[in-house]
């Protein structure tokens, strides 16, 4: 494989993962939990529900003690492992590393699934990744053929000249010698001038990175141009917050679950900086709505002013 292959290679895995981190950080990062053991680790714990899409709080066989990990469900040949609703009636954990199983006692544990749907948001994630990349790597691919908008031709024997006289011009060279013998008048070009959509591109990668995190139920900044109105903007908010309740519910439930039945004071909530932008889109709708009702009441009252206008005096 060339150097410049391998080269476009490495770049590329790059800007991929570089998106897939940064939206797989925010999904780690959205909850806040509280009350957990001391020996449930809670990194772990949002890992393996994002990664595997479930995972359990639970106490070893013959421990006191609880952990927080994937699981899978433990058949004991007695009939069937779930129960009425699906859901397995005993379980191993599944600690880290191959092959390492951790029996459960008996009854204590609580399982708990990433989002409503049961599944884990790794292959949306994954998705959403791709076609970041895809857009970035338009962008690029467009701007550097502002770079280089033709193709010189030229026999063998110039080759050398013809590359250092570029290669000067991009240099930012003062002045510029070539030989008395060059004709300038034989060089021959090919036009592959494209037209620059870097804005374009921009704009439709700040499109799909919206999408990306709604599907975590972020909503993504607005600028004033890009700023949607009345319903459109209450639909918007409340498609995202109904992605984050799908997660947050079923968190919380868990929490209760875990409260009555052990006696936890295990709690979860929002991080900090999703509620306070919650709070923020909250107050834009309201100012939106505002807005809108004062416009409609000036067109209301200016129609009122027209028709009074327009009707002949008695």
């Amino acid at each position: 494989m060339r150097k410049e292959d391998k080269r476009l290679i490495i770049e590329n895995s790059e800007i991929y993962m570089h998106y897939r981190e940064r939206l797989i950080n925010l999904a780690l990062a959205q909850f806040e939990w509280h009350g957990l053991p001391d020996t449930c680790d809670r990194l772990y714990f949002e890992k393996m529900l994002l990664f595997r899409g479930k995972a359990s709080i639970y106490q070893p066989e013959g421990a006191d003690f609880w952990l927080s990990t994937d699981f899978i469900q433990r058949e004991d040949g007695t009939g069937s492992p779930l129960n009425v609703y699906g859901y397995p009636k005993n379980i191993r954990g599944i600690g880290y590393g191959e092959h390492n199983l951790i029996d459960v006692e008996p009854g204590q544990f609580e399982i708990l699934f990433d989002n409503m749907t049961m599944v884990t948001l790794m292959p949306k994630i994954d998705l959403y990744a791709k076609l970041l990349w895809e857009v970035h790597n338009t962008y690029r691919s467009n701007l550097q053929q502002q770079i280089t908008p033709y193709i010189v031709l030229t026999e063998k024997t110039s080759e050398l000249s013809i590359r250092n006289f570029f290669n000067n011009i991009f240099g930012f060279r003062p002045v510029i010698s070539m030989k008395s013998s060059w004709d300038p008048e034989a060089i021959k070009t090919l036009d592959t001038r494209v037209n620059f959509i870097g804005k374009e591109l921009l704009e439709n990668l700040k499109i799909v990175w919206g999408e990306a995190l709604a599907i975590l139920g972020i909503t993504s900044e607005t600028t004033k141009k890009e700023r949607m109105l009345d319903n459109e903007l209450s639909l918007n908010r409340m498609e995202n917050d109904i992605c984050l309740n799908s997660r947050l519910l079923n968190r919380m439930e868990f929490c209760n679950k875990m409260n009555a039945k052990y006696g936890f004071e295990l709690s979860v909530n929002l991080s900090s900086d999703i509620e306070q932008q919650k709070r923020l889109e909250m107050e834009e709708v309201k100012t939106v709505e505002d807005l809108s009702e004062t416009s409609r009441d000036e067109r209301r009252t200016g129609n009122e002013v027209q028709r009074d206008k327009e009707e002949p005096e008695s």
